[in-house]
């Protein structure tokens, strides 16, 4: 997953902010964009969007930040290990939103109440 914006206060407003190397953007190679260095080992949740009325939700394990070059892609890019992934190749698209911390029984409550339809990701 990666994005070329990223929070630095990963935990919450009130936790000490994550390391973050200043970069240019990557496409553009003009500007300024942050490259955030997210922990290693943290569970994450992952969710994106799929039409107005459902998302797609996972959960996984943050393995590594990704630096470009060598890789393409945004400048805080990282590996995440999903569970029960099926198909790797299968990415659901470009740009998730990433989250610390396992939050997917607060993302299925959300779309019960809004009428949004919650789907594995995986």
């Amino acid at each position: 997953a990666a994005h070329c914006s990223s929070p630095t206060k990963l935990r919450g407003f009130d936790q000490p902010a994550e390391p973050l190397i200043l970069r240019n953007h990557s496409e553009s190679a003009i500007g300024v964009s942050p490259q955030v260095l997210w922990p290693a080992d943290a569970e994450v949740t992952v969710a994106a969007f799929h039409g107005p009325e459902a998302l797609w939700l996972g959960r996984g394990k943050l393995v590594a930040n990704i630096d470009t070059p060598p890789s393409g892609g945004c400048r805080t890019s990282v590996e995440i290990a999903m569970d029960d992934c099926r198909d790797p190749r299968d990415v659901k698209g470009f740009h998730q939103a990433i989250i610390l911390g396992d939050v997917t029984r607060q993302f299925q409550a959300y779309g019960e109440l809004a009428g949004i339809k919650v789907e594995p990701m995986a």
